[in-house]
């Protein structure tokens, strides 16, 4: 049996990252329009509409996708040559794996968790109903502080630092490390202050951010 050389071995790993990369953005596009917007009106709207979504579903499907992008990353940093793309495509790796981490642990209140507490509310009556109210709200408390930093550190940060990677190395062409660089430094600056309890940007502003790193991701 054959050994693959160094080179047929980097080709199936940059192979396989851009399948990652496709499949992981497709499929987190798709994702998210279905997911759409938790309602922030009050804790019974809110309830209600979780109760009626297979919400546990849909954030293990962004979970799934979020590993793709890691494999993506992985890939892509192994294609950085350059002394100073190569140091921040690890750092962007290592970046990555932090922020899927971190929408793990975060979908795992704001899916199961929240899910379980809405369905018991929408089948329940009164004083019992009142009870698992405030249990709903306390998840929606716990959820709406993991969203900023999950927005920062897995739709931010590893591609910002990726997008520097590209902007200092030659591997790629400047303008698309200066479009990961700008959508990485919005979706970090927008999650870092509304984590922070400042508000501005306003959190809503991710949304914009998310497409155009699912674009980058894309074209990469």
């Amino acid at each position: 049996m054959a050994i693959a050389s160094d080179e047929e071995r980097h080709n199936a790993l940059l192979r396989m990252g851009a399948v990652c990369a496709v499949a992981g953005t497709l499929g987190y596009l798709a994702l998210f329009v279905v997911h759409g917007d938790l309602p922030d009106e009050t804790a019974e709207s809110a309830l209600s509409w979780v109760a009626d979504r297979p919400f546990s579903l849909l954030h293990m499907g962004i979970i799934l996708c979020s590993l793709l992008w890691v494999g993506a990353f992985i890939a892509l940093g192994s294609s950085l040559t350059g002394a100073a793309s190569w140091a921040l495509g690890r750092l962007g790796s290592a970046a990555a794996v932090i922020g899927a981490t971190l929408l793990a642990v975060h979908y795992r209140i704001d899916g199961p968790a929240l899910e379980e507490v809405a369905d018991a509310w929408a089948a329940a009556e009164g004083a019992r109903r009142a009870e698992l109210l405030k249990d709903g709200e306390l998840v929606l408390l716990m959820t709406g502080g993991g969203l900023p930093l999950y927005v920062a550190l897995l739709l931010g940060l590893p591609f910002l630092i990726f997008g520097l990677a590209m902007v200092l190395g030659s591997d790629y062409p400047s303008w698309l490390g200066w479009l990961g660089t700008v959508a990485g430094a919005g979706a970090f600056i927008v999650g870092v202050t509304n984590f922070s309890g400042l508000e501005f940007p306003p959190i809503e502003l991710f949304v914009l951010f998310v497409f155009l790193v699912d674009l980058w991701m894309l074209i990469t």
